[in-house]
């Protein structure tokens, strides 16, 4: 089984509409079964529309419609034109940019049931440091497997509160550790790996269960899923790892590729995406 995660920036870059065909290509040519989706913006003053594979996610205290130019709304359609129809659910964490609804989105070859969480301290839809993460629950192969779409805050805000612990303590409450279910947590974490004593850390000492994907896979290959100072990260020059996929699951992992970097596949957003294969 194959996974993807990505913020995708979307309709924040250049030629938006070819990316969005570029990223619809590569899902439809390696035929992932789970992806989780960051940064997915509609036009707040866009028509609503209906989507039958729409997945309506419970607790949701702010409820935003789907709009005519959500990026997974039409991202869905180009793939179902490559043949390939996909489950999915969205949930909106806040305003971005003055203009759009920003969300996180999942998507699922299965059908699933979806929850949206709200973590962070902030409820104000129009601050951009209200934050949910986005559960779906589904059955695989006779194993039930819970899959979080997450984009979260940095440790510390531009002023010195802490953020990110708040959130992943949050998300915490919601995984069930004495359960027999598969967990997988995807997305932009906005906390960097080689960065001692922050966000990185504390997940590995609250949630030692939730191993990296890219530390256990067989094969490596890249790793940094930014290359330069983006959109929270002005000034930071360097390459860092802030994207990851973390699982419980018991098995072997193949491989953890990071993806539209400009090598094997364009660069479709201001982040890489990381597709990971478990055997």
């Amino acid at each position: 089984m194959k996974v993807l995660t990505l913020n995708t920036h979307s309709w924040m870059e250049e030629n938006p509409e070819v990316k969005l065909e570029q990223i619809a290509n590569f899902i439809a040519e390696e035929d992932f079964h789970i992806i989780a989706l960051q940064e997915i913006n509609q036009t707040m003053e866009a028509e609503e529309v209906v989507d039958d594979l729409f997945i309506k996610p419970s607790g949701e205290s702010h409820f935003v419609a789907i709009k005519e130019d959500n990026f997974v709304s039409l991202l869905i359609g180009l793939l179902k034109e490559r043949g390939q129809t996909y489950y999915w659910s969205w949930t909106a964490n806040h305003v971005g940019y003055d203009k759009y609804d920003e969300g996180v989105a999942i998507l699922s070859k299965t059908p699933f049931t979806s929850e949206s969480i709200l973590v962070s301290e902030s409820t104000d839809y129009s601050n951009h440091f209200t934050r949910r993460v986005l559960k779906a629950t589904m059955a695989l192969a006779e194993q039930e497997w819970v899959v979080f779409s997450c984009h979260y805050s940095w440790w510390l805000s531009p002023t010195g509160e802490p953020l990110f612990k708040h959130e992943w303590d949050e998300t915490l409450r919601h995984i069930d550790v004495e359960s027999n279910q598969v967990h997988l947590l995807m997305g932009d974490f906005n906390n960097e790996a080689a960065v001692k004593e922050e966000g990185y850390d504390y997940m590995q000492e609250t949630a030692p269960q939730l191993l990296d994907a890219y530390v256990k896979a067989e094969e490596k290959i890249g790793s940094a899923t930014v290359l330069n100072d983006i959109d929270g990260w002005e000034g930071h020059i360097d390459e860092k790892r802030i994207d990851y996929v973390f699982t419980d699951y018991s098995g072997d992992i193949q491989s953890c590729r990071v993806v539209f970097d400009g090598k094997r596949e364009p660069v479709v957003s201001d982040h890489f995406g990381i597709a990971v294969e478990f055997k």
